[in-house]
């Protein structure tokens, strides 16, 4: 296996990058595994195992894919995508979940179960209807603002609220926050959620102690998004997610230059790890 740390990764004590690995050889307490855009893994080392708006195989305007060489182990919930226990779908775009490979997956990798509103479960019906009317392995989530929804599966512990997608023709989309407990750590997924300092604070994002922020690159980018960062999102370990292949080179012009400690998992089935009993950076 060989260890790809990237220079000012590689300043972060207690943090690993390792580039197209499907096993690692030793325990981590939270391995953050890439997938497309805002797609992730979260394992524990063992098996604890939570995917995070991972069903998503083919491009999408200009929005990544899954690699041909990974597709057809999505396909048979195989190698990085074994295992899987919990996946979750933020909200309804194609570039955050996709309904054809969604009912796939579920259809195939039998332990898992799939939980995400009723917008992302009825365009999967348009797909799967049986299986996501009948099946076990389908969940509807439907957190309010004053009454989040926590599930709990073996050793993972996920509170879904809700964080607006925006204004306009996004107000009534229902865009989930994650807040997921693995491996001693809380990770925050966020979805698409609009930079509104005030839906950020309804939702408690402030109170919410978090260890590993995934969040969308353009919180990173001249505007509010810094101080929302500041405010909501200071978490000792940061990963910039969601970019598009076009713009990856130029965002990490950027964020080496402003943001130094801020991580970049690069490519698909990139993944970087956390101890819990390594300090966080300075």
């Amino acid at each position: 296996m060989q260890l790809n740390v990237q220079m000012r990764v590689s300043l972060i004590a207690g943090i690993a990058v390792f580039a197209g690995v499907f096993g690692l050889s030793a325990k981590a307490d939270v391995t953050v595994t890439q997938l497309a855009n805002e797609g992730v893994i979260l394992s524990d080392g063992g098996s604890a195992r939570v995917m995070i708006d991972g069903l998503v195989v083919d491009s999408y305007s200009v929005y990544g894919g899954l690699p041909t060489e990974y597709s057809g182990l999505f396909n048979s919930a195989s190698g990085p995508f074994s295992g899987i226990q919990l996946a979750l779908a933020s909200h309804q775009h194609h570039d955050h979940n996709q309904p054809k490979y969604a009912c796939q997956f579920v259809k195939t990798s039998k332990e898992t179960l799939f939980a995400s509103s009723l917008q992302v479960l009825a365009l999967m019906r348009e797909r799967c209807r049986q299986h996501v009317t009948t099946s076990k392995q389908v969940r509807i989530l439907d957190p309010k603002y004053d009454q989040p929804e926590v599930l709990q599966i073996g050793d993972i512990k996920v509170t879904a609220f809700l964080l607006s997608h925006g204004k306009g023709k996004y107000a009534s989309l229902q865009n989930f926050g994650h807040l997921v407990e693995i491996g001693g750590l809380r990770v925050l997924h966020l979805g698409d959620a609009a930079m509104d300092a005030a839906d950020f604070s309804r939702a408690g994002v402030d109170r919410m102690n978090i260890d590993i922020a995934l969040i969308p690159f353009w919180y990173f980018q001249p505007g509010p998004g810094g101080e929302m960062v500041n405010r909501f999102l200071n978490a000792p370990h940061k990963i910039a997610v969601h970019i598009p292949p076009g713009e990856m080179v130029e965002v990490k012009e950027y964020l080496q230059k402003d943001f130094p400690r801020v991580l970049i998992l690069e490519n698909a089935m990139d993944q970087v790890q956390f101890s819990v009993s390594a300090p966080p950076p300075p």
